[in-house]
């Protein structure tokens, strides 16, 4: 006992020595005292502000804008010659009646898809979808309840029809009174 109490002194002494050995700066290499003082930081900050400003005037290349155009910009637009004029209005009338064919082929892709897919109706199965089967105790349990919910609900039914039976008679008495009241006034 006394060999594990010195083992358990010597420990804690040691520990205690290493840390204050931690403490005030240590390990001393003969060269100095070991002690010193230190500061360290490390900061990193972004920060990010733009401001933007520009103008679409002017026409590039370092020339100067005084607010009018520049010479050439702005040339005569010649007249189309006849045949020019013709060959625009066959360009139009082919791109025309492409669009008028991609159109038509389009609706009747469409339609063709929607006959093949009302034709053949296929419920969904997923795939590689085993039938779930409970164990025969919970589905007996289940089965039960069912039945009990059944009962339940068809004498629930029969309470809802008579209760409905009572307030078609009380409307009925109360129909007839009234009738009996408008005619007594009218006499």
């Amino acid at each position: 006992m006394k060999k594990i109490a010195t083992l358990v002194a010597a420990a804690a002494l040691s520990t205690v020595s290493m840390t204050a050995s931690a403490w005030w700066g240590g390990p001393f290499n003969g060269l100095g005292d070991g002690f010193g003082n230190g500061d360290a930081s490390f900061s990193m900050n972004f920060s990010g502000r733009s401001r933007f400003s520009g103008y679409g005037d002017g026409y590039g290349y370092n020339q100067p804008y005084y607010g009018y155009p520049y010479q050439g910009a702005y040339a005569p637009v010649a007249p189309l010659t006849e045949d020019q004029q013709q060959a625009m209005e066959q360009q139009q009338r082919a791109f025309a009646e492409q669009q008028a064919k991609a159109m038509q082929d389009a609706v009747e892709a469409q339609r063709k898809f929607a006959e093949e897919f009302t034709m053949q109706p296929q419920p969904f199965v997923a795939p590689d979808a085993a039938q779930f089967e409970l164990p025969a105790d919970i589905q007996a349990r289940r089965d039960e309840m069912q039945k009990q919910m059944e009962a339940r609900r068809a004498e629930m039914m029969k309470r809802v029809e008579a209760q409905r039976a009572s307030a078609k008679a009380q409307q009925d008495a109360v129909r007839k009174e009234m009738e009996a009241r408008h005619t007594a006034r009218d006499i």
